[in-house]
C-alpha cells in the first residue's frame, strides 16, 4: 500500500464535505424545515452550523444511528440516537464563539510559528454553555447528552482531559500551611465552576445540580477530525451509559455522594481523548 493510500484511510475529509453530506441527508430524508434553518445558520452563524453537521457525522460514523429530533416550533435536543434496540439517548449541540475563547484564553485563533507561554482556562465559558442548555434538555424520557464544541485553533488543548477535570471539579488551587515548609500542599476547589454539583446553602453538603444533563461531550473540531472527551453526571435524572458511545473516554467521580475529599477516574480504553476522523454521512 502506498503512503498516499494509507493516508487516505486514516485522515478525515474536510468540514466543508461533512456540511455538504449533512445538507444532502436533510434533503434526502425530507427534513425540509430543518434544512431551511440549517441554510440560514450557515449564513448567520457558520461555526454553529458546522458544529451541528460535525457532531451528527461523528454520531453517524460511531454507529449511534442518529436522527433529527428537534421540533422547530418547540425546540428541544437536536438529535436522537439508538445504537442498540431500546437504548436511546438525545444529543444537543452548542458551539463556543471563537472570539470569546480567544479573549478568555489569550490564545490567537490561528496557528503561528514560534511563541509559547501561559494561557487562560475557559472553564467559565464551558459552564455557561451548560447552564444555558440545561432547561432545553429537561423533561425527556431518555438520557440527554450536551455536546459543547469549539473550532478555535487551540481547541484541542482548551477542551482536553484537563479541561474536563476543571469543568467537573471547578478550577483547582493549591493549599499550603503558612510557615510549614515541609507541607507538600494539596489541591482544593470551591466548586464555583463545577458543572454538576455545588455546596448547599449551609456550605456543609455537596449536592447535585443541572440534573437534566446526563453527560457532557467536549468536542474540539479541526480540519480533518474531532477530538472528544466526556464527563458523566454523578446523579442525573436519567443515567447515560458510556457504552452507548464507547469510543469516548468519560471522566466520572469514583463515589457519590462525596465527603471532604473528591476523587475522579476515567472510564475509557486507556486513551485520554476519542479521535473521530471526519466522514461523510452516507
Amino acid at each position: 500500500m502506498s503512503a498516499a493510500a494509507a493516508l487516505s484511510l486514516t485522515s478525515g475529509v474536510s468540514v466543508d464535505e461533512v456540511v455538504d453530506s449533512y445538507w444532502i441527508f436533510l434533503a434526502r430524508n425530507h427534513f425540509d424545515v430543518h434544512l431551511d434553518r440549517f441554510k440560514q445558520r450557515l449564513d448567520s452563524d457558520t461555526k454553529a452550523a458546522e458544529a451541528e453537521a460535525v457532531v451528527f457525522s461523528l454520531l453517524w460514523n460511531a454507529k449511534a444511528r442518529p436522527d433529527i429530533f428537534e421540533d422547530i416550533s418547540k425546540g428541544g435536543p437536536d438529535f436522537s440516537c439508538e445504537p442498540f434496540k431500546q437504548e436511546k439517548f438525545l444529543v444537543e449541540v452548542t458551539s463556543l464563539d471563537s472570539s470569546a475563547v480567544t479573549r478568555r484564553s489569550s490564545l490567537p485563533d490561528r496557528l503561528e510559528e514560534g511563541g509559547g507561554g501561559a494561557f487562560g482556562l475557559i472553564t467559565a465559558a464551558l459552564q455557561r454553555a451548560a447552564v444555558g442548555k440545561a432547561s432545553q434538555l429537561a423533561n425527556h424520557p431518555y438520557p440527554r447528552v450536551l455536546a459543547i464544541t469549539s473550532s478555535h485553533a487551540f481547541a484541542s488543548i482548551l477542551m482536553d482531559a484537563h479541561a474536563a477535570e476543571n469543568l467537573l471539579l471547578s478550577d483547582t488551587m493549591i493549599s499550603y500551611r503558612i510557615g510549614n515548609f515541609s507541607d507538600p500542599g494539596r489541591q482544593i476547589t470551591d466548586l464555583r465552576r463545577s458543572v454538576f454539583f455545588r455546596t448547599d446553602r449551609s456550605g456543609t453538603r455537596i449536592v447535585p445540580c443541572r440534573r437534566s444533563i446526563s453527560a457532557i461531550l467536549l468536542v474540539s473540531i479541526s480540519w480533518g477530525q474531532a477530538d472528544v472527551v466526556g464527563i458523566l453526571h454523578p446523579e442525573p435524572e436519567i443515567v447515560f451509559k458510556p457504552g452507548l458511545l464507547s469510543q469516548v473516554p468519560y471522566l466520572r467521580l469514583t463515589s457519590w455522594p462525596v465527603g471532604s475529599e473528591i476523587k475522579t477516574e476515567w472510564h475509557s480504553n486507556g486513551e485520554r481523548s476519542g479521535t473521530f476522523h471526519h466522514r461523510r454521512i452516507r
